[in-house]
């Protein structure tokens, strides 16, 4: 009985995270405008607050590996991709490719 109360706790607490994803674009304060502050607006609820993942994929020194061109890269944060969410009508291309920018050169460091 307590196996399957911990498995539910669990899995109401990933259901929790999962709908947190894509959060952070309704809130009447002003939009962040350097990298770390629009992925810890944006990003960090799905992929870790380090990059380190959680629900989204790991981008802490990976990211650049797996988009090599940066352009790829963006256009998934702006479509979405799979289980991605797209950002295109909700960040700025000025902020998306901030936030890029530095999930490829900063995050995790």
């Amino acid at each position: 009985m307590r196996g399957r109360l911990l498995l539910l706790g669990a899995v109401v607490a990933l259901a929790g995270a999962v709908v947190g994803c894509g959060g952070g674009g309704g809130s009447s304060a002003a939009a962040p405008t350097t990298g770390a502050a629009i992925y810890r607006a944006n990003c960090a609820t799905c992929h870790g607050a380090t990059g380190q993942g959680f629900v989204g994929p790991r981008l802490a020194g990976v990211v650049a590996g797996r988009y090599p061109n940066v352009d790829d890269q963006i256009a998934v944060v702006t479509n979405g991709k799979g289980a991605m969410p797209a950002w295109g009508s909700r960040l700025s291309a000025a902020q998306i490719r901030t936030v890029v920018e530095y999930t490829r050169t900063k995050l995790g460091t």
